[in-house]
């Protein structure tokens, strides 16, 4: 992500923030959004190691009616990769683990048949890097684990079809510090198949393309990672 994204998306970003001493929508009650996904992902790193896979993504969302006091969401995923080789005189295993945490405070600016949220927040990324050598009854192994959190910025835009239960949702998380830069973005659709009072459940399918970048000085053993492709998945709102 270059700068000039970087701060175009800052200023579309405070311009909405500084709306919202008059314009924020609040729901009208509590709120409770989990859900999860099974993302097929084609992972990559710079190393040229990749792996096609279902990983796991936790989606966790709290909504309440308090004026200026943000919502919240948190989204926990994690993509790992193992991969064998060697020959008759030297076994190689390697592991790959990427595991990132998103911590978000956010408004709703707009909250019926069409929505729009903004906010800031975080980006925790964990890596570990592990190779294990083994020959007969000898073996080393060679570790790596770096741990990076960067601010973020957060806009989702999304419509509901009336009466049908069919609603479409976009998101986008961008943010930078002096080590790394990362873009996060998704879109889905869904359907509510249960709706009523006490409960609405719903499937969704998507598509999510997160890509990170490390400059030479982050020390992370890596100059990028990527992880794209579909996902399936179910949501509650209670």
């Amino acid at each position: 992500m270059n700068n000039t994204g970087f701060r175009a998306g800052a200023f579309i970003l405070s311009t909405a923030l500084l709306a919202l001493g008059s314009t924020t929508a609040q729901a009208d009650f509590l709120g409770l959004y989990a859900g999860v996904d099974g993302m097929y992902t084609k992972s990559d790193d710079s190393a040229g190691q990749s792996d096609d896979k279902f990983n796991a993504v936790y989606n966790l969302a709290f909504e309440h009616p308090v004026p200026f006091l943000p919502n919240v969401k948190l989204r926990y995923s994690d993509f790992s990769n193992t991969e064998s080789s060697g020959n008759a005189l030297v076994n190689v295993n390697q592991s790959l683990g990427v595991q990132t945490l998103d911590a978000l405070g956010y408004y709703e600016i707009l909250d019926n048949i069409v929505s729009v949220d903004a906010g800031l927040g975080v980006k925790r990324i964990n890596t570990k890097d592990a190779i294990r050598l083994s020959t007969g009854n000898a073996s080393a192994v060679i570790k790596n684990n770096y741990d990076e959190t960067l601010p973020a910025l957060y806009v989702a835009a999304g419509g509901k079809l009336p009466f049908t239960g069919f609603s479409a949702k976009a998101e986008v998380m961008a943010g930078k510090n002096s080590d790394a830069d990362f873009n996060d973005i998704n879109a889905e659709v869904k359907y509510n198949f249960i709706q009523n009072i006490a409960l609405d459940l719903g499937v969704k399918f998507g598509y999510r393309a997160m890509t990170v970048n490390f400059d030479d000085d982050a020390n992370s053993g890596f100059d990028k990672i990527e992880a794209k492709g579909p996902y399936l998945g179910l949501e509650a709102h209670f």
